[in-house]
């Protein structure tokens, strides 16, 4: 279940980048790894906030915007494996 959450946390921090000129040749590995560092003390939703900051993305969505996405992400990818299990 781990890998499905850093599937979900890397697809929408690349996107993000992608959307502020980024194209990271890791397909965003790097930056869940520091996403993950700031959730430890500030929450998913604040940490991608501090992620935005740091990395100067600007015009993006709210934090809890992002957590959403993600947790939309896993959901997904949990009821696909169900129905496949099924």
């Amino acid at each position: 279940m781990e890998e499905c959450w850093n599937d979900a946390v890397e697809a929408v921090v690349y996107e993000l980048a992608r959307h502020n000129g980024e194209s990271p040749l890791d397909r965003g590995v790097a930056l869940r790894r520091r996403l993950n560092e700031l959730a430890e003390d500030l929450g998913w939703a604040h940490a991608f906030e501090q992620l935005a900051a740091e990395r100067g993305w600007h015009g993006e969505e709210r934090g809890a915007e992002s957590e959403s996405r993600v947790r939309a992400r896993v959901h997904g990818a949990a009821v696909t494996a169900t129905l496949m299990a099924a």
